[in-house]
């Protein structure tokens, strides 16, 4: 069943992400039968990555692990 059955998520942010992959490991739906309609160029929204193993990672997101309700 889950294998003709398709999911639409609206945006690419963590919570898409997220509901992806309770989905594909709830549901055993296939990967390629979800969809997440966004419009930035990136996935993850606010926990969007970027660097490499040279130079280093950044994840946008981490900021708020500086506040004391996240210490």
């Amino acid at each position: 069943m889950a294998s003709k059955t398709k999911a639409y998520l609206i945006g690419g942010w963590i919570g898409s992400l997220a509901a992806a992959a309770f989905v594909v490991r709830d549901a055993a739906m296939p990967g390629e039968n979800i969809f997440a309609f966004k419009t930035l160029n990136k996935l993850g929204g606010g926990l969007d990555a970027a660097g490499n193993s040279v130079t280093g990672y950044s994840m946008r997101g981490a900021r708020m692990f500086t506040f004391e309700n996240y210490e």
